[in-house]
């Protein structure tokens, strides 16, 4: 019965830690939702937040994320630092990352949506409204830069490393990946294409943290991603449509190249862009550059006792 929950070494498997880490997330979540957002509602900063729509749940979630990632990394600690091995480390903080994967996640989708413009599949349409194009890329980026922290933190953060080291770094992209797919099932109208798209971005995500050992590069890919179809194209990102001032992307089809109501990213297009952009990154090394195992994404064997 205790090989059930333990491996050979008395570690704890890699699902109940996973369960565990959800876990304490929940509990974290509980705590900063009922203790502190009620003090936080007694500042300006609840106004603050209003008036530049910074999204506090995201932000409570984030602390929740991060305290529960602290207490399983501190907790099964593995003789390896404990920030170094969900990516989070010091050194994984610097502009180099940061940049790199901005650029992975930029380019992924501009390219493919440069193509369906030059083609006419994509146009661009005026619009006139009373926000600024400043004001509304101010608000997206402050939507969205925290959410694509918290999905990364859920998904490759220490769910994703204690996968990598029970069943080796392929499974764990693979199953991070289809769970990050089903997760997006919430959002407005999803369809088979979109779906698919999505676990195709989980993938993509994963080869950045594993291709560069850093989860803020998979953090900024992600928001990266997000970004450009929000303020640089003007389009809905995963279903959710945000500002359009002064110019709107417009679809002429057909939605399973394009994205439909979706945007770009559930189309056929985006799928290819991702899947250039992995197949690229695979190319800058045969063993990827993962520093806290050194393990080959295409190879890796490691399995619990």
């Amino acid at each position: 019965m205790r090989a059930l929950f333990e491996t050979a070494d008395g570690a704890l498997r890699a699902p109940w830690r996973i369960v565990l880490f959800f876990g304490v997330t929940f509990v974290a979540g509980g705590l900063i939702g009922g203790l502190l957002y009620p003090l936080v509602a007694l500042t300006p900063l609840v106004q603050w937040a209003r008036e530049y729509r910074v999204p506090l749940d995201q932000l409570g979630a984030l602390l929740a994320l991060g305290a529960a990632s602290w207490f399983c990394l501190r907790l099964d600690g593995r003789g390896v630092p404990a920030w170094t091995r969900v990516g989070l480390a010091r050194a994984d903080w610097n502009v180099r990352s940061a940049s790199y994967g901005f650029a992975v996640g930029a380019l992924a989708i501009l390219v493919p949506c440069a193509l369906l413009l030059a083609t006419g599949h994509f146009s661009f349409e005026s619009v006139a409204t009373p926000e600024s194009w400043w004001v509304a890329t101010r608000s997206a980026l402050f939507i969205l830069t925290p959410a694509a922290l918290v999905e990364e933190l859920a998904m490759r953060g220490y769910p994703f490393t204690a996968l990598r080291e029970s069943l080796g770094a392929g499974w764990a992209v693979a199953l991070t990946s289809i769970v990050f797919a089903l997760l997006h099932l919430f959002n407005p109208a999803p369809t088979m294409m979109s779906t698919a798209t999505v676990a195709l971005a989980g993938v993509l995500l994963a080869v950045v943290r594993l291709a560069t050992g850093s989860l803020v590069a998979a953090w900024t890919a992600h928001l990266a991603w997000n970004l450009m179809q929000a303020a640089a194209l003007h389009a809905p990102v995963s279903g959710l449509p945000l500002g359009t001032p002064g110019y709107r992307l417009l679809d002429h089809g057909p939605v399973w190249l394009t994205g439909g109501a979706w945007g770009p990213e559930g189309g056929l297009a985006a799928a290819a862009g991702m899947l250039v952009a992995t197949f690229l990154l695979l190319r800058r090394g045969n063993r990827l550059a993962v520093r806290a195992t050194g393990e080959d994404l295409l190879s890796a064997t490691t399995v619990e006792n």
